[in-house]
């Protein structure tokens, strides 16, 4: 478990270093939502076998360009926080659907939601961790969404988290649909 999480947090480590240069070259290709989705879930099956996802895309072939690697690497971050983070979660929706030129990708929970204060700074991957948990837990070195934040501007797209109404948080990206022409 401990091997697993050194992998990860490498893995975000070489990302946002790999990212944070603004001369960056995505390997961008257009893929096709559903075999992103069945990619990442299989992934994400593989680590939390027993955490359920709800998947909600058009039925429709959708291609996304994007650098795959990094945008399933923001999928398995957020759904990762989720089963981590989000106490009381009883449901992990993934959908997915077209608005304008752009793919939007929704990550909902039902959980504890996010504090008002953390959720200002979500995406700089500085906060105070105000007491370290019993067990020693490296579970959260803040990162992880900073480097999603990275990503999906590289990607030219958008990113967002808030608070639902109804309880939970809603991380929400999205990607243009189609390249412009150079």
């Amino acid at each position: 478990e401990d091997a697993q999480w050194l992998i990860r947090m490498v893995e975000n480590l070489l990302s946002i270093t790999k990212i944070d240069a603004d001369q960056v070259r995505l390997n961008k290709m257009p893929i096709v939502l559903d075999e992103l989705i069945d990619s990442v879930v299989v992934k994400f099956k593989k680590r939390y076998p027993d955490q359920k996802i709800y998947i909600d895309i058009p039925g429709e072939m959708i291609m996304i360009p994007m650098d795959a690697i990094l945008i399933e690497q923001v999928i398995g971050n957020i759904l990762e926080n989720a089963v981590q983070h989000a106490i009381g979660m009883t449901k992990l929706n993934l959908s997915v659907y077209k608005k304008n030129d752009r793919a939007v990708f929704e990550i909902t929970d039902d959980g504890c939601g996010i504090d008002k204060e953390r959720l200002k700074n979500i995406f700089t991957g500085y906060f105070e961790k105000k007491e370290t948990p019993i067990d020693n837990q490296k579970h959260s070195m803040g990162i992880g969404l900073s480097v999603c934040a990275s990503i999906i501007k590289a990607h030219e797209g958008l990113i967002s988290a808030s608070n639902r109404p109804e309880g939970g948080c809603c991380f929400t990206f999205s990607l243009k649909l189609e390249e412009e022409d150079e």
